[in-house]
């Protein structure tokens, strides 16, 4: 049983009155954000799109004339943690959050294909099928790995892009996919139980957990809840049976478009000379990180990196790079 409201067919269903993002609302409040627009609040939509045979969801933040960015999260989490950045920036941009396929609101795969080849091949099919001209693409961990491959192999759809604490270096170790979910540790009694068991080890507050945590669980038939994706989700890492298709920084540096490199300031997952270099063998690279965030960087301090984001978007609008550090 999912607890979060979403569209349940293919018509689009308004929640910008819910209590989701009352809550995304209410945490970027919390982290020092200001909200600007009208007194009513962002408008934000739940819609569904038929994308390579699977029932893919999303939110669509903002107004549909203002420019558009597609927004990607990394693995086991979903669309909605994009909520309080969206939230500061829906008064100048049409924010196109993904639920990448297994997660979130979006279909399982039934035969549980989710390459990264195959969930950028989705992410490809998805700008057509929005009928989008060269929208910003922004992409964090999982998110970007598929970024960097429609970069790769289809540049001609996309505008300025911006990855988000991953480059083809990086740190991580990889994910075992599971056939199934058994794993205790996985598995919650409640909603409340996560938050006291990750508000410390994620470095949140528990009031910004329990926002969370009512939008990125699901309730299964027995009774117990789950972080709402497909547990034979290969997450990647290093190893190329799990991340095959990956470009290689040598295929990154021929990237002819413009593209920022964004790290938490105190990332475990990408190293500050990683990020460095990548920017730098870009033509059109450029390097920016976020203040008091580590991996997580859109969670974290999404006030940061909202800040980051809207300051290179606007440089190019007046003919400039950006470069630098956002608090």
């Amino acid at each position: 049983m999912y607890i979060a409201e979403f569209a349940q067919g293919m018509e689009p269903l308004d929640i910008s009155n819910s209590r989701f993002v009352t809550d995304a609302i209410a945490t970027a409040e919390d982290l020092g954000g200001t909200l600007a627009g009208t007194a009513t609040g962002p408008r934000c939509q739940s819609r569904n799109l038929l994308i390579n045979g699977l029932r893919l969801h999303l939110l669509d933040w903002g107004e549909p004339h203002q420019q558009p960015l597609i927004l990607l999260h990394g693995g086991v989490v979903t669309c909605r943690t994009w909520g309080p950045f969206c939230a500061l920036l829906a008064d100048r941009y049409r924010l196109i959050a993904v639920d990448m396929r297994g997660h979130g609101d979006s279909e399982w795969p039934r035969d549980g294909q989710a390459s990264h080849n195959v969930m950028a091949d989705d992410l490809a099919k998805l700008i057509t099928t929005l009928e989008l001209d060269r929208p910003v693409v922004v992409g964090h961990s999982v998110g970007g790995m598929l970024l960097m491959r429609v970069m790769m192999s289809a540049p001609d759809l996309l505008g300025p892009v911006a990855l988000v604490d991953v480059g083809p270096k990086t740190a991580y170790g990889g994910w075992t996919p599971r056939a199934e979910v058994t794993d205790a540790g996985r598995l919650y009694d409640d909603p409340e139980e996560y938050v006291q068991r990750n508000a410390p080890r994620l470095k949140r507050s528990e009031s910004h957990m329990r926002r969370n945590a009512h939008h990125e669980f699901m309730r299964r038939a027995d009774g117990q809840y789950q972080l709402k994706y497909d547990p034979r989700h290969p997450m990647g890492g290093p190893d190329s049976s799990t991340m095959p298709g990956l470009p290689t920084l040598q295929q990154m540096a021929t990237y002819q478009g413009r593209c920022l490199v964004v790290r938490g300031e105190n990332s475990w997952f990408l190293a500050q000379e990683d990020g460095e270099e990548l920017a730098q063998r870009m033509p059109q690279g450029e390097f920016a990180t976020v203040a008091d965030s580590e991996h997580m960087v859109y969670i974290e301090n999404p006030v940061g990196l909202a800040e980051v984001i809207d300051r290179y978007l606007c440089a190019i609008a007046a003919g400039n790079g950006t470069e630098g550090t956002a608090p």
